[in-house]
C-alpha cells in the first residue's frame, strides 16, 4: 500500500493518530514527498468536511510542513462545494491564532488564489476574522485575476481614502499590462486622482462611473477597455 493510499485510508475513518503514526515512521526524504502527496493528491480528492478536518489535522502535527496543503481548496472552490462554515474550519483559525498568529494570513494568501467568486472570498474572510480592509487589500494586490480587480475596487469604496487608492495604483502600474492599467483608469476616475504617473488610454466619464461596478460582469466589461452598458 503507497503511502498516498495509507493517507486516505486513515482519512476515510478520521483515525487521526494513525495518520501522525504513519508520518512520525517516514523519513526525512519520504516525509518531503509526502507534504507534496498531501497537498496535490490526497487534499484534492476530499470534500468539504473531510478536507478541513484534514488540513486542521495535519497543521497541529507539523504547521511548516503541511500549511501550503490550504492551496488544494481549489477543487472545491472550483465544484462550488467549498463551504467556510465548516467545524474544522472553525477549529483550524482557533488553532492557529492560539500557535501562530502570524499563519492566519499566510493560510488566506495561500487560498485567495484558488477562489472564484465574491462570495467565497468573503466567507474566507469571515471565518479567519480578516476584518480590516487594508490587510485584505493587501491581500488582493497579491492576485492577478479579474475577481480580485473588482473586489480592490469595492473595498476602495468602502474605505474611501485617496492616499490608500492612490498605493494601490501604483503596485497595479507596476505590473505593465493591460488589465492592471485599466484597473487603474477605473480607480482613477472614480477618486479624482490627477497625480499617477504614466498616461492611461482608457478613459472613464462621469456617467458612466456608477454602472462599472453595478455587477461583476459589467466591471470585467471595463476591465477588457470595453464601455460599461448603461
Amino acid at each position: 500500500m503507497s503511502n498516498k493510499e495509507k493517507a486516505l485510508m486513515f482519512v476515510g475513518i478520521r483515525d487521526w493518530e494513525g495518520l501522525e503514526r504513519m508520518l512520525r515512521s517516514l523519513s526525512n526524504m519520504e516525509f518531503r514527498r509526502m507534504e507534496r502527496v498531501m497537498r496535490e493528491e490526497v487534499l484534492t480528492e476530499l470534500d468539504n468536511e473531510a478536507f478541513w478536518e484534514t488540513l486542521l489535522h495535519i497543521i497541529i502535527y507539523k504547521r511548516a510542513g503541511f500549511i501550503s496543503g490550504a492551496t488544494a481548496v481549489g477543487h472545491l472552490a472550483t465544484d462550488g462545494t467549498l463551504n467556510f462554515e465548516a467545524e474544522g474550519v472553525k477549529l483550524l483559525y482557533e488553532h492557529l491564532k492560539e500557535t501562530d498568529e502570524g499563519s492566519i494570513v499566510k493560510l488566506c494568501n495561500m487560498m485567495l488564489p484558488a477562489l472564484q467568486t465574491e462570495v467565497q472570498v468573503m466567507g474566507l474572510w469571515s471565518a479567519f476574522h480578516v476584518e480590516n480592509e487594508v490587510t485584505r487589500l493587501t491581500m488582493l494586490l497579491k492576485v492577478d485575476s479579474p475577481l480580485s480587480y473588482y473586489l480592490i475596487f469595492k473595498t476602495l469604496k468602502l474605505i474611501e481614502d485617496k492616499v490608500v487608492a492612490r498605493k494601490c495604483c501604483m503596485s497595479l502600474i507596476k505590473r505593465q499590462d493591460d488589465r492592471a492599467f485599466n484597473a487603474v483608469c477605473i480607480i482613477k476616475a472614480y477618486f479624482g486622482l490627477d497625480d499617477l504617473p504614466g498616461r492611461f488610454s482608457m478613459k472613464i466619464e462621469p456617467y458612466e462611473l456608477s454602472h462599472i461596478d453595478r455587477n461583476y460582469d459589467t466591471f470585467c466589461h471595463v476591465l477588457d477597455g470595453k464601455r460599461p452598458k448603461v
